[in-house]
């Protein structure tokens, strides 16, 4: 039995390493007389890529708050064996972030996740319940880390969590491709930050599960699922067309070569990225460029380029040259950041597993990377076409219909919001003629007054001057009176506690020098549990292997397409709720064979 020791937080722990059968089953036993308490659960995996082809499980760890265990699963059947039979023997498991361990299990041990999910207790979840904010917004934030500095040992956290960039640096790689090293397997500070791993865990769940505020903690349960239904998601995966994607990006690279070659022959442009030498090439074309970077440099950003396009520029003139610096850096975007990751990413059957966070922001609003739904160019069907519909089946959109400002008429009672609601008027008609203005400022006033933006930002988003500006958020609050109320009372209660509590009972810190910002924060988590409630609502009902991605306030599925527009009416009916009296309404769409025909559909 191979053994290594730490101190942590002034006690010894014990990490060990079975290496013999007599190791296993030394480690069975243990096994066997800790199972039903609570045990921390962990894996160290050859990088993030769960079902990318070549990815592998490196080693399950288990511990208590003294004692780690590392099973090399490398190390052949008999380790595989008894790691999965001691994962599915845990009464109690713990685990941090556990939506990816129990992926990783399931595909790579054959631990079936509707075993785990039911008895697993995940610190990630009771951390954003206790302090919901990012350490850049002052928070504890949410990586093991972090968490470890803050509940548990401050240098351990960095000492222990700080192995990987040593490891790196000994074995001449990368941090984020040390996993997949062959030989690290064997290291001892390899195998002693696995196996502390569980440890620090279930030190961190003592911490934090008492410290969950009491209205909060039916929450913890209902955010499980969540976190369910979403691994779920992810472990589907939303397939590629790859014939299509490998094209696009054949395209994009040759667009991308045109506008360099542009840049380069006509303005002595070497690099489109290099901010310098086209801010330098401007002012040689007569442009005054009078903003600055924080470094002092001139500032060359999309608002600038905007401003100086052209829709048919002569060769060689300024919007020639903005031509060439926006196309190419368009097309080497879409091509990198999307396309190439889609083609890298996906797995054996083409299928690209996005990575849906449930609980991202301080909201709690989600947020989906891989497959980066809510960064996606608006209403442009080219990335989105990328994906499609398996054979047979077609992919249908839910949407809610305004959300965010019918949970503002739910939550804030003004009743000339809901009765507009009620009787179906048009919300931003409503605005703009009370405000006397088009119908896409008072549009842009209604979104605002959710998203917490003022008249200096309605201005400069409509357009218009600053005194029309006050005026019509003036005749907003003339005609919505309790939303100015509700806003009020928000924002006296932030001032007096530091936070404010949403009606699902969630806790949501607010900067008392930003009271301000406490309406915003309780309509996106309000509309942010909408939509989870909706997705539980349709895993109830079966629809789960249908589903492909929630993006906000959407939800995208794959449905026989014989009954795509039943599966999309019976979807959007499950998502559909009351809330205060006020109907969170949803539209259906059936867009067909691919992500991107429906976004075809509206713009032709």
């Amino acid at each position: 039995m191979r053994e290594l020791h730490y101190r942590l937080c002034g006690e010894a722990v014990s990490i060990r390493i079975p290496e013999t059968d007599a190791d296993l089953t030394q480690f069975s036993d243990w096994i066997d007389a800790n199972n039903r308490r609570r045990i921390g659960l962990d894996t160290e995996t050859t990088g993030l890529d769960i079902y990318s082809a070549g990815y592998r499980l490196r080693t399950v760890q288990f511990g208590t708050e003294r004692e780690g265990w590392v099973l090399v699963v490398e190390n052949g059947a008999r380790f595989l064996e008894v790691a999965r039979k001691a994962v599915l023997s845990l009464s109690h498991p713990i685990i941090q972030n556990a939506s990816f361990d129990i992926q990783v299990l399931e595909h790579h041990l054959a631990v079936p996740s509707v075993q785990l999910w039911p008895r697993v207790a995940d610190t990630r979840i009771l951390a954003h319940l206790v302090d919901p904010r990012g350490e850049e917004e002052g928070g504890t934030g949410h990586s093991l880390e972090a968490l470890v500095k803050r509940y548990v040992d401050p240098n351990a956290g960095e000492e222990v969590k700080g192995l990987p960039a040593k490891l790196a640096t000994r074995y001449k790689t990368s941090k984020d491709k040390i996993w997949a090293v062959p030989e690290v397997v064997d290291d001892p500070e390899y195998l002693l930050y696995a196996g502390m791993d569980p440890v620090f865990t279930m030190r961190l769940h003592s911490a934090v599960e008492p410290l969950v505020p009491s209205e909060s903690r039916h929450l913890i349960a209902y955010e499980h699922e969540v976190a369910r239904v979403c691994s779920a998601m992810e472990r589907t995966g939303f397939l590629l067309d790859v014939t299509y994607t490998e094209q696009l990006a054949d395209e994009l690279r040759a667009q991308e070569e045109e506008a360099t070659l542009h840049a380069l022959a006509f303005f002595g442009i070497h690099s489109v990225n290099a901010t310098e030498e086209v801010a330098e090439v401007l002012w040689e074309l007569g442009v005054q460029i009078p903003e600055r970077t924080p470094t002092g440099k001139r500032k060359v950003d999309k608002v600038l380029l905007g401003n100086l396009a052209e829709d048919v520029p002569e060769l060689g003139s300024v919007g020639h040259l903005v031509a060439a610096v926006t196309e190419a850096k368009k097309a080497r975007k879409w091509r990198k950041t999307w396309l190439q990751s889609f083609l890298e990413g996906r797995d054996p059957g083409d299928r690209v597993h996005p990575s849906i966070h449930p609980l991202r922001a301080r909201t709690a609003r989600m947020s989906i990377s891989t497959i980066p739904a809510q960064t996606l160019p608006s209403g442009d069907p080219t990335i989105r076409r990328c994906f499609i519909a398996e054979p047979g089946r077609s992919i249908v959109s839910v949407d809610y219909a305004a959300q965010e400002l019918r949970v503002l008429a739910a939550l804030s009672g003004d009743p000339t919001m809901r009765q507009a609601f009620a009787e179906g008027a048009d919300l931003h008609q409503l605005t703009a003629e009370a405000a006397g203005v088009v119908r896409q400022v008072g549009k842009t006033t209604n979104f605002l007054q959710v998203y917490g933006g003022g008249a200096s930002t309605l201005a400069e988003k409509a357009d218009i001057d600053m005194a029309t500006a006050k005026q019509v958020f003036a005749a907003f609050a003339r005609t919505y009176p309790q939303v100015a109320v509700f806003a009020k009372r928000l924002s006296k209660i932030a001032v007096q506690q530091g936070y404010i509590t949403t009606r699902t009972g969630r806790r949501l810190p607010v900067d008392r020098s930003r009271p301000y910002s406490a309406l915003n924060y309780m309509i996106q988590s309000t509309s942010r549990d909408v939509t989870c409630r909706g997705l539980l609502a349709l895993d109830n009902a079966g629809f789960t292997p249908y589903l492909r991605l929630p993006v906000h306030d959407e939800v995208i599925a794959s449905v026989p397409a014989e009954h795509a527009e039943y599966g999309a009416r019976e979807i959007a009916r499950h998502l559909r709720m009351e809330l205060e009296g006020v109907l969170i309404d949803t539209d259906a769409d059936v867009y067909g064979p691919s992500w991107g025909h429906g976004y075809m559909t509206k713009a032709a």
